[in-house]
């Protein structure tokens, strides 16, 4: 009783359906975590519901969302077994079948029944007279690289030619390559972490957040030096954007210099830093910073805080910023209004004072004819440590993981697909070849009539 519920159970895993239906379920599995937002908070994932349906809906969906964990997929325990289902499937269906195919290997070839070649999709008949026609079908077959074992029968001789028997091996190297590759997502999902970080310019972060909120210390600082967007032009729709930051560890620099940039990521010490988003958020450590140009065309480059006042140089003129907009735009009255929150077109309203007189005027960092002013040229540049980079921040230990069984599946696929095993058959009479194949294939065909051409050129 007890070894049939074995057998039972063992069929249950080795079974080529279980495989294929925790396939699909697995892909469905997928698909839905990458439509539903990954996000434990709810408000993104309410968000995205919102557009398709009313907020009190949103807010029901969410609730089934989360029992479920639809929006936490990867992470979620039932996902996770279905990969632990998927493995053991995989596992179970090689040991129960990869010994009856290495047994396979052992076994000498016998001599098939003309009934059954007779059945084949290639059969080709040539008339040839020459007493040495078995050695030189023998090496031709050599030649193109097959083993070849020959038979005495009733009919004649029987010759079969074989290659690449041993690549049907290459399914179980594609298996473990699957194995390989679920390993190290399990990996990455258990012993990574996700999470992301906003950075001032001019300041610095040693940790992250993740997903769930919680601080994830780094190990050392990640410092933004500098933030850049750059805009379509007569467009607030961002065309790139990028972060120059430096490595510190124990208090000393050691990577600077560094651009990250959309699509183009950042790793140190394991961890992978991607641009992932960016705000404006303006700080008491933010400086204007200015180019005056004198009247010898010389530049002088000028740095201050909001309202403090600096000096235009070689002039008794002193100045302050007191006000700013990040993207200052004009209505059809000619008033002037913040568009955006972004710095899409930074503008500065600056005050200046020379001899107890007061005047004031805006100046737009990317319109030229704003930067000329009674006392000079006066070109804005930019609010530095204003805007902050959005970095998403990951570990994942299981990528060397993914990648060599990323590698394996490759050169599985390939044997299993270009280097299938070849079977050829001749049956030989007094004067009469037969060639027979199990596969129409044009290959095939094509190298037995490579053969039947040599022998009938040798013949004549």
């Amino acid at each position: 009783m007890l070894n049939r519920v074995n057998e039972k159970v063992w069929n249950f895993f080795a079974s080529v359906d279980l495989a294929v239906a925790l396939f699909i379920i697995i892909s469905v599995g997928a698909a839905i975590g990458t439509v539903i937002p990954q996000s434990i908070e709810p408000e993104p994932v309410i968000k995205f519901f919102s557009k398709f349906m009313s907020i009190s809906s949103a807010h029901k969906t969410y609730e089934i969302i989360s029992l479920f964990d639809l929006n936490n997929v990867y992470h979620s325990w039932w996902f996770t077994f279905l990969l632990f289902m998927f493995a053991l499937n995989l596992i179970v269906c090689s040991i129960d079948r990869l010994p009856a195919l290495i047994k396979s290997f052992k076994v000498q070839p016998q001599p098939y029944p003309v009934q059954v070649l007779d059945k084949m999709p290639i059969k080709k008949t040539i008339k040839i007279k020459d007493d040495r026609i078995l050695e030189k079908i023998k090496e031709l077959f050599k030649n193109k690289g097959f083993s070849t074992y020959f038979f005495e029968t009733q009919e004649g001789f029987q010759l079969q030619a074989k290659k690449w028997t041993k690549t049907r091996l290459a399914v179980y190297l594609t298996h473990l390559s699957i194995l390989i590759i679920l390993a190290g997502a399990l990996i990455g999902t258990f012993f990574g972490f996700r999470g992301s970080m906003n950075i001032v310019e001019g300041t610095g972060l040693n940790f992250a957040i993740s997903d769930e909120g919680k601080a994830i210390p780094l190990g050392f600082e990640v410092r933004c030096d500098k933030f850049e967007v750059e805009y379509y032009e007569n467009s607030g729709i961002p065309k790139a954007y990028k972060s120059y930051i430096r490595i510190i560890e124990n208090g000393k620099p050691v990577k600077e210099n560094t651009v990250i940039e959309v699509n183009h990521p950042f790793t140190y010490n394991g961890i992978t830093f991607y641009q992932a988003s960016y705000g404006f958020q303006p700080t008491e450590h933010a400086e204007f910073r200015f180019t005056y140009f004198d009247k010898t065309g010389k530049e002088h480059n000028i740095k201050a805080h909001f309202e403090e006042k600096f000096r235009i140089p070689e002039t008794s003129v002193t100045a302050s910023v007191i006000d700013f907009s990040p993207a200052l735009g004009i209505d059809e009255e000619g008033r002037l209004f913040n568009m955006s929150s972004e710095m899409i077109n930074p503008a500065v309203l600056v005050s200046f004072e020379e001899n107890g007189k007061k005047t004031q005027q805006w100046i737009l960092k990317k319109i030229p004819e704003t930067w000329q002013t009674p006392y000079g040229k006066l070109k804005f540049n930019e609010l530095w440590g204003a805007q902050f980079t959005g970095l998403q921040v990951r570990r994942d230990p299981g990528v060397p993981l993914i990648y060599i069984g990323s590698i394996l599946m490759c050169v599985g696929l390939f044997i299993c697909l270009f280097l299938r095993p070849v079977n050829y058959f001749a049956v030989v009479k007094k004067n009469e070849i037969t060639f027979y194949a199990p596969t129409s294939k044009g290959m095939v065909e094509k190298q037995i009539d490579e053969i039947i051409n040599k022998l009938e050129g040798d013949e004549r």
